[in-house]
């Protein structure tokens, strides 16, 4: 049955200042061209708010493939780019304990991401707990709910736990930050996520105990009376007469073995003295199926000194798995330009945007064989870039 959320009935956040993101969507600032190239690569260092609504007015509404962004997270910490005992500052996150003005920031800048997501993109906000559930709210109002697709837990990385110098606590260690992955459009589908992974071949019980009546049929002269069997009854005995062909002919040398001469694609099911269920044979791997919990990767990186620098691993996952070449691939909070810097990489097109002047300079540095325009806006020192801006 369908969630009521999935009807289409909206649900929307409400905050005290909650008009002040229609003053803020009116803001426009002068933009001048310091670089211009033909490659189509774009780096703005503005207000991001300033520039999607150029990006918008200027042909590219439906025009970018994927969206990963990670704004502020309302830690109320200052970040610094530091380089050989050299701390230059690149922003001050402010806004701790200020729900309401995050939320006016944020409003308006995913009104108009989403208007520039082509049909069939994808957009991932890269936050942690302090205001992820806030988010959430307002991307299923302007995303729709139907279309959201996970939330992704990514370990933080190299982070202490601090926890052990206390004799008591008022909370656990957070070692997770969270990333909300949605789609522009419901019916969009995706290939298998994959990652490396070696499994050795493996037989596995044939039942199952999600209760589907249509698949309770008889193997081995015993049907169940709950549960399932995993494949229809057809794949079923194809595989057990496969596994008897094994058995009769081939049985001097490793079922693994026989599996690879017949090209790869046979299936076996057998049933041993003793044993309840029959069982089913599960081939090597080298890869599996990728799901929502990443902890064999990190969110965060430090080769550049850029204190919230993300890792090019956890890029180049987003970027390869759920984009293709040559597609438009944006970041509107750059920081250090990790997402530039992989989707270049990966033979993407790319736009980047942040309004800290270390932050374009760290960029620019990484990117500094690749071609593109630099997009500057007259920036008057604003409650959202709080970083250097000159």
């Amino acid at each position: 049955m369908p969630s009521p959320l999935q009807k289409k009935s909206k649900v929307k956040l409400c905050w005290a200042s909650g008009n002040e993101y229609k003053k803020t969507n009116a803001i426009k600032e002068p933009i001048r061209i310091l670089k211009n190239s033909t490659s189509g690569n774009l780096l703005f260092h503005s207000d991001n708010l300033t520039s999607v609504n150029y990006l918008l007015e200027n042909g590219f509404e439906q025009k970018i493939d994927l969206v990963y962004i990670d704004p502020p997270f309302a830690r109320g910490e200052k970040y610094y780019h530091r380089l050989k005992n050299v701390e230059n500052p690149a922003f001050e996150d402010v806004f701790k304990g200020k729900i309401d003005e995050y939320l006016d920031m944020i409003y308006p800048r995913l009104e108009v991401i989403q208007k520039l997501i082509s049909a069939r993109g994808s957009i991932f906000v890269h936050l942690d707990w302090h205001l992820l559930h806030y988010v959430k709210v307002i991307m299923d109002e302007i995303f729709g709910y139907e279309n959201f697709r996970n939330e992704i837990i990514i370990k933080r990385g190299r982070r202490k736990n601090l926890l052990y110098q206390f004799k008591s606590i008022d909370r656990m260690h957070v070692a997770n930050d969270s990333i909300l992955w949605y789609s522009k459009s419901a019916g969009t589908k995706f290939q298998h996520p994959l990652v490396k992974n070696k499994r050795n071949s493996k037989w596995m019980g044939f039942w199952s105990n999600v209760n589907r009546p249509t698949m309770r049929y008889e193997l081995f002269g015993f049907v169940p009376e709950r549960g399932q069997w995993k494949w229809s009854k057809a794949r079923a005995l194809l595989a057990i007469d496969n596994y008897k062909v094994y058995v009769g002919k081939f049985a001097d040398i490793p079922l693994e073995e026989y599996w690879r001469r017949a090209s790869q694609n046979m299936e076996f099911i057998r049933k041993r003295q003793g044993v309840k269920y029959p069982e089913y044979w599960i081939p090597p791997k080298t890869h599996v199926i990728l799901d929502n919990i990443w902890t064999d990767i990190e969110a965060y990186s430090y080769s550049t000194g850029y204190d919230t620098e993300k890792h090019e691993q956890l890029l180049e996952r987003i970027i390869g798995q759920f984009s293709r070449a040559r597609d438009l691939v944006a970041d509107f909070f750059c920081g250090s330009g990790t997402t530039l810097v992989v989707a270049q990489r990966l033979g993407r097109s790319w736009i980047g945007c942040d309004c800290s002047s270390t932050a374009i300079q760290v960029t620019e540095s990484r990117l500094e064989r690749s071609d593109f325009s630099l997009i500057k806006a007259l920036m008057p020192r604003g409650k959202y870039c709080s970083g250097p801006v000159s």
